[in-house]
């Protein structure tokens, strides 16, 4: 049996009733639906985020470096493994979730300016967390993947209300929606057309009733003026 195919208006009806589900779906469940969508985009930096890790950590494996004194002493090379993995991060995580999950016109460098405060305290305690979780549990590459995915958990959770009920507490929603059916809005535009054109034609027959109606009384077309309410006076 052959699948009907459908025609470019019966899917662009379909295309917009699913828009529409979709609409009424963030209306009704709104914190739930965003954070949905947050847990996708973030799912997707954190990938960027663990293998942006894993690469570095094994990279650097061999390498000796020293220590730093960053809250707790480390290796240099979880330091800076951690560090470069947490930036890529935010500025992908950011980035989505400001167009796609809040849809916030907010001022772009104010709303970076306040999901880096998020990190003056986080950064430290992620950095510190990987470390000591890490030499817990054996201090080994694995042991490092095991701290810093747990610590991504604890990172998400955290900066998805950071971003809700404060970054975007007031903007969420702002950004103009782009016209995506230009043939509707011409079809709108051409019914607007036509309502004037009409409204036009009905004055001009009115006009033309009433100068009619002067000249059958005899009055001397050159005497009628027309008011500011568009309505033709006898002089």
């Amino acid at each position: 049996m052959t699948k009907q195919k459908l025609t470019a208006e019966e899917k662009a009806a379909k295309k917009a009733a699913r828009k529409e589900k979709f609409r009424a779906m963030n209306e009704k469940n709104g914190t739930r639906w965003q954070a949905f969508k947050y847990l996708l985009c973030t799912a997707s930096a954190g990938i960027i985020q663990f293998v942006s890790f894993t690469i570095m950590t094994y990279a650097f494996a061999k390498l000796d470096w020293g220590t730093i004194n960053f809250i707790t002493p480390m290796p240099k090379t979880t330091f800076v493994a951690t560090t470069v993995a947490l930036c890529l991060s935010v500025l992908w995580n950011f980035t989505l979730n400001r167009k796609f999950t809040f849809k916030s016109a907010k001022n772009v460098p104010v709303a970076m300016a306040l999901a880096f405060l998020f990190y003056v305290p986080f950064y430290p305690f992620q950095t510190w967390y990987v470390h000591v979780v890490s030499e817990a549990i054996g201090g080994q590459e694995w042991a490092k993947l095991i701290a810093e995915a747990t610590v991504m958990l604890i990172n998400g959770v955290l900066e998805f209300c950071w971003q809700k009920f404060v970054i975007y507490r007031k903007s969420a929603n702002t950004a103009p929606q782009k016209n995506k059916n230009p043939e509707a809005a011409t079809a709108e535009g051409s019914a607007d057309d036509d309502g004037e054109e009409k409204i036009v034609k009905e004055g001009f027959v009115d006009a033309a009733l009433e100068i009619g109606h002067i000249k059958d009384e005899g009055i001397d077309i050159s005497a009628v003026e027309v008011g500011e309410e568009e309505e033709i006076k006898k002089g």
